[in-house]
């Protein structure tokens, strides 16, 4: 019972289901009482029959009238008894095997009550009927039950025919109702779930059903509140790791500073060195830390209609080409730029499209084992921009494909100067830009390949 639409058909449908049953048991009752009624009926016009005939015959037995009879006539085939009998209970006429009434009555009395016959139930109506000469005689006629349990079947069958139409168009009609009532909660079950990962945009009051105003409500102060702590945690991130670059780079500048002083000898120097690298290190996570805490506040904050910047994608790629030719150099690894469609346009900032490719391919060199090569292809894929890195490293195991764009989370724990977070920058930057990235193996399955694709400008944006 933890859906609306079964508490609603519940509690509609069960009390009607259940009055239903309710009249049915007072129907049954109606149905009885109507054909026992039309039994008394009928057996009282034979029983007068019977009896005026025999006082028109003066008392004397000469056999009922077929008359009686005919009222009888049906597909049921009930067995008809008669008995005239005396005012002193003398059978005059009839089957001897008819009880006589309980109490014999003067006059044109009736009296009806239940008997059996052979072994079989009967109704019995008694009537009295005076004779011209005084005398007074009782009329008996009983007929089985055949019949009148068969007009009770057809009467109660026909109600519940009825029912049963009515409550087939009473549940038709109740799930049209429910799906008619309940179709503004599905709706804005589906605008919710439509909404964009980490969205803080209040949902909109209009055109929603009076009783969603305090779901509405409810969600939208709890946004403001969920925005507040964000922003204010945001913020705290932002400074901290500000006052950490700061105070990181005064840092390097000391080391630098004490690795030039004559005075310092070589295993001071070979210190200051590893100090000076794991400062370099840890700068460069809390910069990684910065962009995506300016990614998600961006995303979060960004207005509908704001007009987005125009970047050639070929100029990034090849500005990061050039910046990182130094680092391929160092590590014996051929970088080169394959393929460039030098007119792809895309609405996005030039640094992010930047961090994208400088962080695939730096991945790529520094994962590389040994001597070997990073191609980089930049091609239109339908109205998307496709940015193909290739390399013929190690690539990544099946296994850590699914996982690689969490953020710390390293394939290969044992490799130095990686701390998990170049991936799932970019990851972060693709899903801000409504790009997506794809990583699988390169040429004749050695080495890895990503993909990057993102949308091409549709629509007109500002030179960045």
């Amino acid at each position: 019972m933890h859906s609306l639409k079964s508490r609603l058909a519940v509690w509609v449908f069960l009390p009607m289901l259940v009055c239903s049953a309710i009249d049915l048991v007072v129907t049954y009752r109606s149905a009885d009482r109507v054909a026992t009624e039309v039994q008394r009926q009928l057996l009282k016009g034979s029983a007068r029959i019977i009896a005026e005939q025999m006082a028109a015959d003066g008392g004397a037995s000469n056999g009922a009238p077929p008359a009686a009879f005919e009222l009888f006539a049906d597909e049921n085939q009930d067995r008809v008894f008669y008995a005239v009998r005396s005012a002193d209970g003398r059978l005059i006429d009839g089957d001897a095997a008819l009880a006589p009434p309980p109490s014999p009555g003067l006059g044109e009395q009736e009296s009806h009550f239940k008997s059996r016959v052979r072994d079989e139930p009967v109704r019995v109506v008694a009537y009295g009927q005076d004779l011209r000469d005084g005398g007074h005689i009782s009329v008996e006629v009983a007929q089985t039950m055949r019949g009148h349990a068969a007009l009770r079947k057809r009467l109660f069958l026909m109600t519940a025919r009825e029912h049963l139409i009515l409550l087939a168009l009473v549940l038709v009609a109740l799930v049209v109702a429910l799906r008619w009532t309940l179709r503004p909660l599905m709706c804005f079950s589906e605008r919710v779930a439509q909404r964009q990962p980490g969205s803080l945009e209040q949902l909109d009051a209009d055109a929603v059903p009076r009783e969603l105003m305090p779901v509405i409500g409810a969600l939208n102060g709890y946004v403001v509140r969920l925005d507040q702590t964000l922003s204010a945690y945001e913020r705290f991130v932002a400074s901290t790791a500000h006052h950490l670059r700061t105070s990181f780079a005064i840092l390097t500048s000391q080391l630098n500073y004490g690795m030039r002083d004559e005075r310092v000898t070589p295993e001071q120097k070979a210190l200051l060195a590893a100090m000076q690298n794991t400062t370099v290190q840890g700068t460069k996570v809390i910069n990684q830390l910065l962009i995506l805490a300016s990614i998600e506040q961006a995303r979060q904050h960004a207005a509908p209609d704001q007009a987005s910047p125009c970047t050639l994608l070929s100029e990034t790629v090849t500005s990061v080409i050039e910046e990182l030719a130094p680092l391929a150099q160092r590590y014996d690894v051929e970088l080169g730029l394959d393929a460039s469609d030098d007119g792809l346009v895309l609405s996005a900032p030039s640094h992010l499209l930047r961090e994208i490719t400088f962080n695939l391919i730096d991945n790529a060199i520094k994962h590389m084992d040994g001597p070997g090569s990073v191609s980089v292809r930049v091609q239109r894929a339908g109205d998307c921009a496709l940015l193909r890195i290739i390399d013929t490293g190690p690539g990544i195991a099946p296994a850590h494909l699914d996982r690689v764009f969490e953020r710390f989370y390293r394939a290969n724990p044992g490799k130095l100067n990686s701390f998990g977070l170049g991936l799932s920058i970019v990851k972060e930057i693709c899903d801000s830009l409504q790009g997506e990235i794809r990583m699988g193996a390169g040429d004749q399955g050695k080495g890895l390949q990503v993909d990057v694709r993102l949308p091409l400008v549709l629509v007109e944006c500002q030179q960045d």
